[in-house]
């Protein structure tokens, strides 16, 4: 096992060339699809589910399949619900920024949070407009970067809707299933830190503990119990003096091998906000037009398994042109199989397409 095995078999566990049966499978498997850019999140998902529309993901947040919570690395992402109470269990316990910036803001942050899930509570769908109201004359502070919202969201009281280009409204977790909030915290699972080590393993693996810290944003204290616990049910090998780690009897060689594909990959799409390391999958010369500061993901030009540069897109009205920042010559007809899947793309966000730059 060498960088080049790990590199095929992460690119194809995350559903690149191998597409999961559904959104919903694929948003399961990958334990969320990071969406604070709607449009990138669905980029990611089109990418991974064969045949999906936009008003298949309609119908599919109408339905409440898939909510938008806030999560791994106190981002928001498109989760399955399922997935709210590991979020709650593993998460809530933790004190967040939020509640520090609250302090020194001199708001009460567990009376807001009363009243933000009263509101919730009497009405189907919440406006940010709605809310904003109720925090009063500090809700721009209160809500930069989800504020307040973020800890409403690991405690189980509201969910973002899903809606493009940005969320709008907001609903109650009692819109989903209905429990109440103490029967659904009545049955603390002491292990769900450790499902979550091992859904990350085998969706990402092999991987190391460094990844997984990078992914979940968790300190080593948080999770070093949960992998003492699964550690005999782990393969493991080394690699550069870095261990690494796969569900024993899971890594299947024969989905090593990628399949020849362009990919015009979003912002922050799941094989680029994984991993700790970089050099897996990027020349380090090229990691700082990747993985910009603040966080930010650039989206990414991939060609059969190798990353060959970044893209942005602009719409005009009813079309859309890309800009193509390559990282070195892109072939002729390279630059066709680019504008297949440009065309693929652009029909997907409903847009028309109207050209290719490289440069």
């Amino acid at each position: 096992m060498d960088l080049a095995d790990v590199r095929n078999i992460r690119i194809v566990n995350s559903g690149l060339g191998n597409s999961f049966e559904s959104v919903v499978s694929c948003t399961e498997k990958l334990v969320g699809i990071q969406a604070q850019y709607q449009q990138f999140g669905e980029i990611s998902l089109f990418h991974r589910v064969d045949g999906l529309t936009r008003d298949i993901l309609d119908q599919i947040y109408a339905q409440n399949e898939i909510i938008k919570l806030w999560g791994q690395r106190t981002t928001v992402h498109l989760y399955v619900p399922e997935d709210w109470k590991n979020l709650h269990e593993i998460y809530s316990p933790r004190r967040t920024w939020v509640r520090k910036h609250c302090e020194e803001l001199g708001v009460d942050l567990d009376d807001l949070l009363v009243r933000i899930d009263k509101l919730g509570r009497s009405e189907r769908f919440v406006s940010k407009e709605e809310l904003a109201s109720l925090m009063g004359d500090q809700a721009k502070k209160l809500m930069t970067w989800g504020g307040v919202l973020i800890e409403a969201s690991l405690l189980g009281q509201i969910y973002a809707v899903p809606q493009r280009p940005s969320t709008r409204f907001y609903a109650h977790r009692k819109w989903v299933d209905g429990i109440s909030q103490d029967s659904w915290q009545d049955n603390v699972d002491e292990y769900a830190i450790d499902r979550f080590l091992s859904r990350y393993l085998a969706c990402y693996g092999p991987a190391t503990l460094a990844d997984f810290k990078h992914w979940s944003g968790l300190p080593n204290y948080a999770f070093l119990d949960a992998f003492r616990r699964i550690e005999g049910r782990l393969d493991r090998f080394d690699i550069d003096g870095k261990v690494y780690y796969y569900p024993q009897g899971e890594l299947d060689l024969s989905r090593q091998e990628v399949i020849p594909q362009v990919k015009l990959l979003g912002k922050f799409d799941p094989l680029f906000v994984s991993f700790a390391d970089k050099g897996w999958l990027a020349d380090v010369k090229y990691e700082r037009e990747i993985w910009r500061t603040a966080g930010h993901i650039e989206a990414v030009l991939l060609i059969d398994g190798q990353i060959r540069g970044t893209w942005r897109y602009e719409i005009k009205g009813e079309t859309i042109g890309f800009t193509c920042y390559t990282f070195g010559r892109i072939s002729t007809s390279d630059k066709k199989r680019v504008g297949v899947e440009a065309e693929r793309l652009s029909e997907f966000l409903g847009k028309k397409l109207q050209g290719i730059v490289y440069e």
